[in-house]
């Protein structure tokens, strides 16, 4: 099995670009709390991500807001970081992926404090590494995200080829290390790039040995510390090759903010191809939105139920001829963008941001469109519409709800999303021979049992 690494560098700061152009290529620095039970007055914010013009400016992470401001009096934009809403770009990358990988995991933090975010996923088999990256690059473009990408047979190696690229002074958005290559790969890397204690680094570094080859050619130690990372198996390319799989449970959100150099349709129109993106990647369609429209007036919320909508505010896609009462689901981002359009009317043009949620999803389908009388009892039942609501409490929403039908139930949405998500076919795969006993660097690259 080849496992891909996707890398967000700066995965705080992008996650407000992707809904704020308006602070692309500007001096941006996200700040966030302090030390924990550290003393406001002697730990302020401090910096967790920067852009590049920023840094030129000399802002780093890991300074506070009151030094970072110092230096850039009047030049420099800070802004809060949120984790809200970096959970849920972490989510959007995720229900993307899975359009184009049969596994997703998450991952997790990498790099100095965290700055950067990790994603994993599965290379579908008889699929080029190179061309593979590019089709993953695309997809993170597409949600706003700028990328790198790694291709190899372990997490770790795969991670360093993603984070620190392949031949030095190369820049390549597409990193893939041939099979059997992590350790040929990993050998002239640094040391530093191991999660090693300085003190034991330095030591090292005294007798010589300063590159990731030269460790993995030590003598094994010679007793073994429960609980402790094999870093040697890390530099011999032995990262594991377990991944966590995603399961989609949340409900879609995407936001927006319109800016002066952008219209109210191309917004609309960014915000249905990302809609479209995670609605492939969880093989459903939206049957339910609801759209909060902020202005100079507040906020207006915009329920829209496309799904018992008229055929014809779809447009030329859904024909007109079977009657007013007729809906469909949507799926692709024509159809999204055309009926949030519609929905909002005149409140796009004064509107400076906009946010669209999925309140319901419908497996999707090429089933017919037909009204909720004319469709039998089994097809109402395999295109049931699961509501995941965005308050409290969880229910179902069908075509046609007796009361006396049990709400589907979180669990059952979850068993029903495991499957389908490989799509590929997996050929005959042979047991990696290693030592499944040793345990290898935590957190980010370890097997979770």
């Amino acid at each position: 099995m080849r496992i891909a690494c996707v890398h967000i560098p700066q995965f705080a700061l992008q996650s407000l670009t992707r809904i704020d152009p308006s602070l692309r290529g500007a001096p941006v620095a996200v700040v966030g709390s302090g030390i924990t039970g550290a003393r406001p007055s002697l730990y302020g914010p401090i910096v967790q991500a920067c852009s590049r013009a920023a840094w030129s400016l000399g802002i780093r992470i890991g300074m506070t807001a009151v030094a970072a401001n110092q230096l850039a009096p009047g030049e420099l934009r800070v802004v809060t970081g949120d984790a809200a809403l970096e959970r849920e770009t972490v989510r959007a990358i995720a229900d993307a992926l899975l359009a184009v990988s049969g596994v997703v995991d998450v991952g997790g933090r990498a790099g100095a404090g965290g700055a950067h975010l990790a994603l994993y996923c599965e290379v579908p088999v008889k699929t080029r590494g190179a061309s593979y990256g590019d089709r993953l690059l695309e997809v993170l473009e597409s949600l706003g995200l700028t990328s790198r990408i790694g291709i190899a047979d372990d997490r770790f190696t795969a991670w360093v080829a993603s984070a620190h690229g392949g031949t030095p002074g190369e820049e390549s958005g597409v990193v893939s290390v041939p099979r059997a290559g992590s350790a040929a790969f990993l050998a002239p890397r640094p040391l530093s790039l191991l999660a090693i204690t300085p003190e034991v680094q330095h030591m090292l570094e005294a007798l010589g040995v300063r590159t990731l080859g030269e460790f993995a050619a030590l003598p094994a130690p010679s007793v073994a510390r429960p609980l402790e990372a094999d870093y040697q198996a890390l530099a011999r390319g032995e990262g594991g090759q377990k991944l966590r799989p995603y399961v989609p449970e949340a409900p879609i959100r995407e936001d927006i903010v319109i800016s002066a150099a952008q219209s109210g349709a191309a917004a609309v129109a960014v915000l249905a191809e990302r809609l479209a993106l995670r609605l492939a990647g969880r093989g459903r369609g939206a049957a339910r939105l609801e759209i909060t429209v902020g202005s100079e007036a507040g906020e207006k919320a915009v329920p829209l139920t496309p799904l018992m909508a008229p055929m014809s505010a779809l447009g030329s896609k859904a024909s007109t001829a079977s009657g007013p009462s007729h809906g469909r689901i949507l799926e692709d981002a024509e159809e999204l963008a055309e009926a949030i359009g519609r929905a909002l009317g005149d409140d796009l043009s004064t509107a400076w941001r906009l946010r669209v949620a999925v309140t319901g999803e419908a497996v999707a389908g090429d089933a017919a469109v037909m009204t909720p009388a004319a469709m039998p009892a089994e097809t109402i039942d395999a295109l049931s519409v699961v509501l995941s609501s965005t308050g409290s409490g969880s229910g179902s929403w069908r075509l046609t709800s007796p009361a006396s039908e049990p709400a589907t139930s979180p669990a059952a949405i979850r068993d029903e999303r495991r499957d389908p998500h490989r799509r590929t076919r997996r050929g005959k795969q042979h047991r990696r021979v290693r030592s499944a006993d040793l345990p290898v660097q935590p957190w980010l690259f370890a097997e979770r049992k």
